[in-house]
């Protein structure tokens, strides 16, 4: 049969246990580094879309747009009627000069006709 030294195979399974459980342990710390590096990203995500989210939440919706297109119409159509007033106090006023312009006109002549 064969003989077996365990001078010689005590220190060989030890260090090939040595090996194996070092593989693991370093495996194991770089997974942790990247899980770690995989949640801090994902955290900054994270602040990044509740940023996103309130500044969407702030921003006007269609109705709100719609809105303000109807009140924006309501003015112009006041602001045309009050341009159509004006034009016509325009023309009553100018008429008005004219006829004060010919009542100074007679009154500076002394009231004479012409």
């Amino acid at each position: 049969m064969f003989a077996v030294d365990f001078t010689i195979t005590i220190p060989v399974v030890v260090s090939i246990a040595t090996v194996i459980y070092t593989w693991f342990a370093t495996r194991r710390s770089n997974v942790d580094e990247r899980f770690k590096a995989g949640a801090d990203r994902m955290d900054r995500h994270e602040l990044r879309l509740n940023s996103l989210e309130q500044s969407v939440k702030a921003m006007p919706t269609r109705e709100d747009v719609h809105k303000i297109e109807l009140a924006m119409e309501r003015m112009n159509g006041t602001m045309g009627r009050m341009e159509a007033v004006m034009e016509g106090s325009q023309m009553i006023m100018s008429r008005l000069e004219s006829i004060v312009s010919r009542h100074e006109d007679h009154l500076l002549q002394g009231g004479r006709d012409r």
